[in-house]
């Protein structure tokens, strides 16, 4: 089976407005994500779930996909000097799924931008559109 990493925010829940970010009513799913990450779950795949929140917003990100029965391996949250790429590198997933953070710069924003050149070339990277969700990435990672 594969190790899946999958940004949540942009990419699993529309988070938008800002003001309900720090509640539940800030995470919406988008399309069939809960749906498809249960079954990729199901099927034996590691699901590691990447947030923009700081890892002392844990509880309140877990709580978040608890409450959605989300299924996962694990949820990663950076440290105070963390990057994305540090949390890329400390998973070496076989697949990285991310949104293109059209909203707030783009590429140089992806957690795939600033991987290591040896690592990246054995990660296989789905960029989605933002807040569009994951509902047509299937033929990708099958």
């Amino acid at each position: 089976m594969k190790k899946i990493m999958i940004f949540i925010e942009g990419t699993i829940f529309y988070t938008k407005p800002v003001l309900f970010l720090f509640s539940k009513k800030g995470y919406v799913p988008i399309g069939k994500s809960i749906k498809i990450i249960n079954e990729l779950y199901d099927k034996g795949n590691e699901i590691y779930l990447c947030s923009y929140v700081r890892k002392n917003r844990y509880t309140f990100i877990k709580s978040i996909m608890d409450y959605y029965k989300i299924k996962y391996t694990k949820i990663l949250c950076r440290e105070k000097e963390e990057q994305y790429k540090d949390l890329v590198e400390s998973i070496l997933p076989d697949i990285l799924i991310e949104d293109d953070c059209k909203s707030i710069g783009g590429e140089k924003e992806w957690c795939i931008t600033n991987v290591k050149k040896e690592i990246k070339q054995n990660i296989k990277s789905i960029i989605v559109e933002e807040f569009r969700g994951i509902d047509n990435i299937e033929n990708n990672i099958l």
